[in-house]
């Protein structure tokens, strides 16, 4: 008698490694928010760092010194990922990015030499301690991010994944949105004052202590709960029929290595990094120096220059969580597989297009080239939603044993931060020539 499984047992066998799937997209939506909180945060904030720390770059040195670490630890994590205890390391991590985003905003109000209103001489050691934060942070947000996405990848179930990337769309909005309301509550929305940054970067830290208590309802990773090696018993109940196809799979499966898998996962590994470079090409660098026609903006001089550049990347925000919760738009079109590099290729047309916005600011009379800003911001960051969620969702889906699908998860996530880091690199390329 041969072994055969109805698709109920075989959608069984997906989530055995951990308790049943029903009610797992919010608890992964929730996570998907912890896995870029820490950065989204700091990027928000980003301005308040560049005026304690004066002179130092601050901008471009602490988000490179960050990436690098991010794709060190990512690195790190493809090759040793699964012989991580998950429950630890998902506590040591988190822990670790609570303390470094609240004490790098403690370094920059309380180690310069000397601050007299916006006159501030930063010291060598507050600026060496806040870099080295970065750099923790970037490394403690790599595992993890791979630790999540490792584990949605091994769990079968597509939507989680698709979960883990509205999360981190979600998050992307709460931060303008919070700061912007803390600015306001302040009375003076120009102004960092101690109780805008610390109750901003506090509510970091209460997500993630809410990501601290979550753990206990996390499914258990599947490297935490692996059979014990088959004995020749269970060798002869596999071809007996006492064990369903799902158990034969498993039991007679032999581990590849991580090139074999990255083989298989190349080509949406290629197409969530593609995805990314074009993206962080031209935003937000290209974008923020977007001049604004609409007299609203244009009468209000450098405020309206800054309130409309939070408009634009606000739009961005706003329609990426778009894309990346509905996923489907492309899928009804026949974005399958092996045609998702379709899309992901046309999308390059964006970066020509954001730098002519740049150079040519009056070709069209105004108010027409705005308008045709915030409809190509639209365009751009949904198509990054859509196209970013489906190769996150495709990835792990071209193997097949949750060994490998969990190693195909941190693999994808490395291609999403590679082409984060590269498209950031990029992007001064695309300055060339600007006055």
């Amino acid at each position: 008698m041969t072994a055969s499984a109805s698709p109920a047992s075989v959608e069984e066998g997906r989530g055995a490694f951990g308790p049943p799937m029903a009610g797992m997209v919010p608890l992964f939506t929730v996570l998907g928010v912890l896995t870029l909180a820490a950065w989204n945060f700091y990027l928000t904030a980003v301005g308040f760092f560049a005026l304690w720390f004066p002179g130092y770059q601050w901008p471009f040195v602490a988000s490179m010194t960050y990436q690098a670490m991010n794709v060190i630890g990512t690195s790190a994590m493809v090759k040793i990922g699964q012989r991580v205890p998950f429950r630890p390391a998902y506590v040591f991590s988190l822990t670790l990015q609570m303390i470094m985003i609240l004490v790098m905003p403690m370094l920059a109000f309380w180690s310069p030499e000397k601050a007299d209103g916006e006159d501030i001489t930063p010291s060598t050691w507050g600026f060496a301690l806040a870099l080295m934060c970065c750099a923790v942070l970037g490394l403690a947000e790599s595992c993890f991010t791979s630790l999540i996405c490792g584990l949605a990848g091994s769990m079968g179930d597509p939507k989680l994944m698709g979960a883990i990337m509205a999360g981190q769309g979600i998050v992307g909005v709460v931060c303008p949105v919070l700061m912007l309301s803390l600015k306001f509550l302040s009375g003076d929305p120009m102004q960092w004052k101690y109780q805008v940054v610390f109750g901003f970067f506090g509510f970091c830290a209460a997500l993630q202590l809410l990501g601290l208590f979550l753990v206990r309802f996390v499914p258990a990773s599947h490297q935490d709960t692996r059979q014990p090696e088959a004995n020749m018993v269970d060798v002869v109940r596999s071809f007996t029929g006492s064990f369903t196809a799902v158990d034969s799979a498993r039991l007679l499966h032999t581990p590849r290595n991580v090139k074999e898998v990255l083989k298989d996962v190349m080509p949406q590994l290629v197409n969530v990094s593609m995805i990314f470079v074009v993206t962080f090409v031209v935003f937000p660098g290209v974008a923020a120096s977007w001049a604004p026609q609409l007299e609203f903006f244009t009468s209000k001089g450098k405020l309206g220059q800054d309130w409309y550049t939070t408009l634009v990347v606000g739009i961005f925000q706003i329609f990426d969580v778009v894309g990346r919760s509905t996923p489907q738009a492309l899928q009804k079109m026949g974005v399958t597989p092996s045609r998702l590099s379709i899309p992901v290729w046309i999308r390059c047309l964006f970066i020509s297009a954001f730098m002519l916005l740049q150079r040519h600011p009056n070709s069209l009379p105004a108010p027409w080239q705005d308008y045709l800003s915030f409809l190509t911001m639209a365009l751009f960051a949904a198509s990054n939603g859509w196209c970013s969620t489906l190769a996150m969702i495709y990835g792990p889906q071209q193997v097949q044993h949750p060994d490998e699908q969990h190693r195909a998860g941190v693999i994808m996530e490395l291609g999403l931060i590679i082409g984060i880091f590269a498209g950031s690199v990029f992007a001064l390329l695309t300055q060339l020539g600007v006055q």
